[in-house]
């Protein structure tokens, strides 16, 4: 077949299928079997699920199914679905679904349009079968029957109802009225209208004064801000004004000069007044006193006290180059070396004992090497004497024993009771059991040597890896030499916290004095720096020396408050600019109001003109309403005649009549009677002699009636043109006798080959299965069968068997 072809489906933990299976659907014909309870049906609706993302026969009820998708005893599972080609263009070629406990992600191959034509017209499940002409033959009092529904879509009715159903009011006003809003909003706008456009005219009277009181405020504006500015009129261009006010920028540089030079002044002024009141010289030479008692006092420490301490830890610095020095501060480098000292007494402490550990133990292990070298030694000479296979000499012996007969050696041949008055059997038994013993002894000799040679080799194993952790002469002597060093300095460094605190004490003392020193020497450099700056912008701001004022703060002071009211004129000038800009944009939008109103008034008046015109059109209209509703009713009656005649009811009689040849009333659609009034399907019987009877439920056998109801949805399917190649079915053949199996075979057969439908049907009886891969095997080149059986293994998982069918060209000729 040409076209989209179902391809492949993966179908994993789905309802009664448990684990993973693969169908291939690549066939023109695929065939589905399994006994009941199998998973056949549940192999078509994960079909309809990859292809719809729903089950529409059980969602009609709601979305309950769903959680009863997944198989019993497994977290989830999922089902995935391909094409060998779109079945349209831009459509998808793959659909798919993940489904578990809570989750339902459809991602269906076919959109909502096409799903539904799906469902409808291509996929016929086992539910739907048995009551499918109940289904459609449905008629409530206030809804159309599916059936109906149908025709109507097929026929293209809706149209042409929509049109007589909507021109039926148009033939009295009161019903225009009550029906169309647009027809009563046309009369009570037109008595509206009038009003609006009063009230729009008095919107712009409105408008208009409140322009002329804003060209009053912004000419003020204007004139507060500058002589040379012109003022505005109606014919004042706003866009050049504007224009010519943002390009004045003189306000607002002046205003950010002035700005910096108040911070300026407020900088220096804090400065200023962050120095001291007193002189800042004043107690210089104390401080330098203070500083150098201090640090001459840190000094004599150092010199003295602070020796022994230094020392101490001089002597942990030796070994570890990383503790702090004395200068770093006393206790801290103090608490370092004591801290690194007792961490190097523990270490050598657990260094020593580990040594003597590995020292016991290499003298025990020395003892058993040389224990099992002597028992080796004298088990070696105990074997080497019993160095004759006495166990392969008895066994030749107990093998000759049978073959003596009398006192003769059958060896050599000699008679024994020349030698000896015992029997020579009982020497030989005599002779065995003796060898057999020794054997035994020195079997057992041989297990003991085993043994201790096993023992002496673990001993030496052992001693190998014992002596890794043994020392050697002299790092035992430089671990107790190292050990008693850091001893004797953690205790010096323990009873030398004293001395470090004090230089604590001192150091502390000698940074602050030094510190203070250096805070008295800036604060006279700062105090020298800034009186030139001081001085500089009190004569750029008052043109006056700030030697003339009293003092700096005055003279500070004196220039912040000219600054301020310089400030504030700029501030004064820019507000008033900002002000004229905004007043002159708010006249433009009220201009643009203005005229808005007056396009709309103009637009209310040409509204209300056509209004009037529309409603004088209004009864001409309702005289074509009538002339178009009649004809309506003609096309409507002409079309569902010669519909139901040439087509639908045609086509189900040739099926129906084909799979049930000897039934004597035939289903089909009763046609509407008049020309006029809307169509509604109904189901009928007619004897073959043309008479009408009653409904298909009331006149046929249950074989007969599923084979009407298969064939109606066969019709139906054939009457509507075709947007997917595809025709499902659940197990069809339900009720019907060898006749209609044949006949039904056949109909497949013509659907699949002739009419280039690729058709997948589910069946559970073995022999209708093996039957219909008979007569729906390929026939043709190019033509395929797939037949697929659904089983389970010993663990209860779903296995399918795919069977592929391929068309072989008969070589057999006559004779």
């Amino acid at each position: 077949m040409t076209g989209a072809r179902l391809k492949t489906l993966v179908v994993e933990n789905f309802r009664s299928l448990r684990g993973k299976i693969v169908i291939p659907l690549d066939a023109q014909v695929v065939l589905i079997h399994g006994t009941n309870g199998m998973g056949k049906t549940s192999v078509l609706s994960a079909l309809e699920l990859g292809l719809t993302g729903k089950i529409s026969h059980l969602a009609a009820d709601g979305n309950g199914y769903r959680s009863y998708l997944t198989t019993l005893d497994t977290d989830g599972g999922s089902i995935s679905l391909t094409t060998t080609a779109p079945h349209r263009e831009d459509a998808s070629v793959s659909g798919s679904l993940a489904f578990g406990d809570g989750a339902f992600k459809p991602n269906p191959l076919l959109d909502t349009h096409d799903a539904r034509f799906f469902a409808e017209r291509c996929y016929l499940p086992q539910a739907t079968l048995g009551r499918l002409l109940e289904i459609y033959d449905d008629q409530k009092t206030t809804t159309t029957s599916p059936l109906t529904l149908f025709v109507k879509e097929l026929l293209g009715l809706d149209p042409l109802d929509a049109l007589v159903d909507g021109l039926y009011p148009a033939f009295n006003v009161s019903r225009v009225r009550n029906l169309v809003s647009e027809y009563r909003r046309l009369e009570d706008r037109r008595a509206s209208f009038q009003s609006d456009i009063d009230r729009i005219n008095l919107s712009i009277a409105e408008a208009v004064k409140l322009d002329y009181d804003r060209i009053v405020q912004l000419n003020q504006t204007l004139s507060d801000l500058s002589a040379e500015i012109p003022l505005v009129s109606e014919e004042t261009d706003l866009t050049a004004l504007r224009h010519q006010l943002y390009a004045d920028r003189e306000a607002e540089s002046r205003l950010s000069e002035l700005s910096r030079l108040r911070s300026e002044i407020k900088g220096l002024a804090e400065r200023w007044r962050s120095l001291p009141a007193d002189d800042a010289s004043h107690d210089q030479a104390g401080k330098e006193q203070f500083e150098q008692a201090a640090a001459q006092a840190l000094l004599a420490w150092r010199s003295s006290a602070a020796k022994p301490l230094e020392d101490a830890i001089g002597m942990v610095r030796m070994l570890f180059s990383d503790v702090v020095a004395l200068d770093d501060g006393p206790e801290k480098s103090r608490m370092e070396a004591l801290r690194r000292a007792q961490a190097e007494v523990s270490r050598c402490d657990q260094t020593l004992v580990a040594n003597a550990a590995a020292v016991e133990r290499i003298g025990i292990l020395n003892a058993v090497v040389q224990r099992a070298t002597a028992r080796i030694q004298e088990l070696d000479r105990d074997l080497v004497a019993g160095a004759r296979d006495a166990k392969s000499i008895a066994n030749a012996l107990a093998g000759i024993a049978p073959h003596v007969e009398g006192d003769i050696c059958p060896v050599c041949d000699r008679d024994f009771s020349e030698a000896s008055a015992e029997p020579l059997t009982a020497h030989i038994a005599a002779k065995i059991a003796a060898l057999t013993s020794e054997a035994g002894r020195l079997q057992a000799l041989a297990t003991e040597r085993a043994e201790e040679s096993t023992r002496l080799t673990t001993a030496q194993r052992d001693l190998l890896g014992a002596g890794t952790g043994r020392l050697g002469g002299e790092e035992v002597a430089d671990l107790t030499v190292r050990k008693a060093q850091m001893v004797d300095a953690e205790q010096r460094l323990q009873h030398l916290q004293m001395v470090a605190n004090e230089g604590v004490r001192l150091t502390a003392q000698a940074v602050r004095a030094r510190e203070l020193l250096l805070l008295s020497r800036r604060r006279d450099e700062l105090s020298n720096s800034l009186m030139p700056e001081i001085e500089s912008l009190v004569q750029t701001v008052l043109r006056r020396r700030a030697s003339s004022f009293n003092d700096f703060n005055e003279a500070l002071a004196e220039a912040g408050r000219a600054i301020d009211t310089r400030v504030t004129e700029a501030e004064r000038l820019v507000s008033l600019r900002i002000r004229a800009v905004s007043d002159i944009d708010v006249r433009a939008r009220e201009l643009a109001q203005i005229e808005k109103l007056r396009t709309e008034r103009a637009r209310l008046a040409t509204t209300l003109a056509d209004i009037v015109k529309a409603v004088k059109q209004v009864d001409q209209s309702r005289e074509c309403a009538k002339r178009i509703s009649d004809s309506a009713n003609k096309v409507r009656s002409d079309i569902v005649k010669a519909v139901f005649n040439t087509s639908l009811n045609k086509t189900w009689r040739d099926l129906f009549v084909r799979l049930a040849p000897s039934e004597q009333f035939v289903p089909a659609f009763k046609l509407p009677s008049g020309d006029v009034g809307k169509v509604e399907a109904v189901l009928e019987t007619l004897h073959r002699s043309g008479k009408a009877s009653g409904s298909p439920g009331a006149m046929l056998s249950q074989g007969n009636l599923n084979t009407a109801a298969l064939t109606l949805f066969l019709a139906l399917h054939l009457s509507v043109p075709v947007r997917m190649p595809w025709l499902i079915l659940d197990d069809p053949v339900q009720s019907m006798d060898d006749v209609h199996t044949a006949q039904f075979a056949a109909l497949l057969r013509t659907l699949s080959k002739g009419m280039n439908r690729q058709i997948v049907i589910a069946v559970h009886e073995r022999a209708l299965f093996d039957y219909l891969t008979l007569e729906l095997s390929p026939a043709f080149p190019g033509d395929s069968l797939i037949a697929v059986e659904i089983t389970r293994n010993f663990n209860g998982e779903a296995v399918a068997t795919p069977r592929a069918f391929a068309f072989e060209e008969d070589r057999a000729f006559a004779a």
